[in-house]
């Protein structure tokens, strides 16, 4: 039996080189793909290289219409799984994980580990896809899956927009809270009122425009006697007018103001006329960790009429998921300052920042998603 070996850019120019130096009644024995160095003699490109025999015997005896048979069998079935392979390759590219990333990219494991934790995390597609864009294409190496969550938390939380000194803004001393119904504004208001008097020791006032909801004004009464603060209720906007004059001796003026539906409009553009005033306000928009990532969208696109500042989020503690958060942050771009655990006023609110974010998420990987880490002590590995 004669066995001879034949390198080539593809299969069906290898089966030609068969055909050509060993006639019709060759057999093809093995078929595989070897990189171009490999292949002796040949061009860098060749990638095929197919083992074929000829029995001496057979040669010239009746049989080789029969070989010939087989060998376009044989072919024919290469070709099929070919195809077979380019469609599942096309499959995978459309699929998440291959879209969000380059080819050159794809095939690289760290990369691959990198987007998987971004998954993990829980963020979107399209935020997913703007991170990879920041991989070097040249990130390669044995890393650990430690390392590598680390650095996945690292390009996440620098994107992470967070504000931490508020209260201390050098061009505001009056600071509103607005937001939808039911998110925690006036509880937020009297922790922050109670830190700044109580704890800083600065001269502070309250004023509310809340008017609409039974027991409101009532509620933020007992807070303002308890911490021994002023307080002043604001029917409309003249009279928001004179109780900011009336309190400008104060380091800072809390406004808590009645939640609004981000689905009607004229509750947002009455909001807007009431705080046509000549002092410039800062305004929390205050958000509720427990809200649907499309919802929190909406509801800042609504209240960004007025000139929101930041954000504070609040119920962190009625929730194992913080991803619709997250992805907010990431997607609207806008600064954090506070986060709210709790309704004990004033202990159940701290100031935002990235190495607790990166806890939140730490944890919500481990509980929401039942997913083992390992990482420790992020924010001693990392600026965030």
């Amino acid at each position: 039996m004669n066995i001879k070996k034949f390198s080539a850019r593809n299969l069906p120019e290898a089966i030609r080189m068969v055909k050509r130096e060993m006639g019709p009644e060759a057999v093809i024995l093995k078929t595989r793909t070897i990189p171009g160095p490999e292949a002796k003699g040949a061009d860098d490109g060749l990638k095929i290289e197919v083992t074929a025999a000829m029995d001496y015997d057979l040669a010239g005896s009746g049989h080789g219409k029969g070989n010939a048979i087989e060998l376009a069998r044989i072919i024919q079935k290469w070709q099929s799984l070919e195809t077979e392979m380019r469609d599942l390759k096309q499959s995978l590219v459309l699929s998440d994980a291959a879209r969000l990333l380059k080819p050159e990219l794809y095939f690289n494991q760290e990369v691959r580990a990198l987007c998987l934790n971004f998954k993990n995390f829980g963020l979107r597609p399209e935020i997913i896809a703007e991170l990879m864009e920041t991989v070097p294409i040249d990130k390669a190496g044995k890393i650990s899956g430690t390392k590598l969550l680390q650095d996945s938390l690292t390009k996440v939380m620098g994107r992470v927009q967070v504000e931490t000194n508020a209260l201390a803004d050098p061009q505001a001393r009056v600071y509103s809270f607005i937001g939808p119904t039911g998110v925690g504004k006036t509880t937020t208001l009297a922790k922050l009122a109670a830190i700044t008097a109580l704890q800083q020791g600065k001269k502070a006032a309250l004023v509310t425009i809340d008017t609409f909801r039974i027991a409101a004004v009532a509620q933020l009464e007992t807070y303002a006697r308890i911490m021994g603060l002023p307080m002043t209720v604001a029917n409309n906007n003249k009279e928001l007018r004179s109780a900011i004059r009336k309190y400008e001796d104060c380091d800072c003026v809390l406004i808590d103001t009645a939640g609004r539906s981000p689905q009607k409009d004229q509750d947002i553009v009455e909001l807007n006329e009431f705080f046509n005033i000549p002092e410039k306000i800062h305004h929390f928009l205050v958000l509720s960790a427990t809200t649907r990532y499309d919802n929190l969208v909406q509801i800042e696109k609504r209240f960004s009429r007025l000139p929101v500042r930041s954000c504070i989020f609040t119920k962190l503690d009625e929730t194992l998921d913080i991803s619709a958060m997250l992805n907010f942050l990431l997607s609207c771009r806008r600064p954090v300052s506070y986060l709210t655990t709790g309704q004990q006023v004033p202990e159940d609110i701290e100031i935002a920042s990235k190495k607790k974010l990166a806890a939140l998420l730490l944890n919500s990987m481990k509980e929401a998603r039942n997913i083992p880490i390992e990482v420790k002590q992020y924010g001693s590995s990392s600026r965030a």
